[in-house]
């Protein structure tokens, strides 16, 4: 049922998405010059595929807000199509809002990882590992989408957290080494989990839901001050992990 529903999930998008003009003057012509130049540092190889990952996310937003449900019938597509076709526009361009301090802060911490790695620090390397795996999986082609344009403050969070655990890296390396090791268990633990999973099931809402803990795990171990959307432990994470296996 799961994979059903995110395949279903992922169909009902393209129909909206085929049903509107895509209102790409009205959006760059908001746009200033410094959010012009940040959108063009994506992993997405362009500005217009982002700005269509952008679009998608509010479609997803805008049918999720004015139908409150899963598209089932004609009727409930056509209230979806009416209310993305009247408010697309003006939710596309908050969400193109969030994703520039999102891509600003990656490229900086892109910069500041290159410089890191300079360092004649042979411990740092393990972190530097961690923390460009992490961002490849956080801000990679789709993420917006896929992020979803609500949880998009969660992942400025998540980024923030990045920086503060750089930050304090030269100072801190024996604290993070213990914490990467709770990481990497449950990390691997994940990984176990999605290789049993057909592709289509690794996108059910359970199984995503498990990603998005971890990084509030990340949060709670490596900056604690930025605080987390819910009380996250490896444990819980585990037992997610186990609920979904089962």
């Amino acid at each position: 049922r799961a994979e059903a529903e995110a395949e279903h999930r992922l169909g009902v998008r393209r129909l909206l998405l085929l049903g509107i003009t895509p209102p790409w003057k009205q959006v760059l012509a908001r746009l200033d010059t410094r959010q012009r130049l940040a959108l063009g540092h994506n992993p997405h190889g362009s500005v217009p595929a982002l700005l269509g990952d952008c679009l998608a996310a509010a479609v997803d937003a805008v049918s999720q807000d004015h139908l409150g449900h899963a598209v089932r019938s004609r009727g409930d597509f056509e209230a979806a199509l009416s209310a993305v076709r009247t408010h697309s526009t003006t939710r596309l361009v908050g969400v193109v809002a969030q994703v520039v301090p999102i891509l600003t802060l990656h490229l900086e911490l892109t910069n500041a990882l290159a410089a890191a790695a300079t360092s004649a620090n042979q411990r740092l390397r393990p972190l530097l590992a961690d923390v460009r795996a992490q961002l490849r999986e956080l801000v990679r082609p789709g993420f917006v989408a896929d992020t979803g344009a609500a949880r998009l403050p969660d992942l400025d969070r998540y980024l923030r957290a990045v920086q503060v655990r750089l930050d304090k890296a030269p100072t801190n390396l024996a604290r993070d080494a213990l914490a990467l090791e709770q990481v990497e268990l449950v990390e691997s633990r994940y990984a176990d989990l999605l290789e049993r999973l057909r592709p289509s099931q690794r996108a059910a809402a359970d199984v995503v839901e498990i990603g998005w803990m971890i990084e509030e795990l990340r949060v709670s171990l490596f900056a604690q001050g930025l605080g987390t959307a819910y009380t996250v432990s490896p444990q819980r994470v585990l037992r997610a992990i186990a609920k979904v296996a089962a």
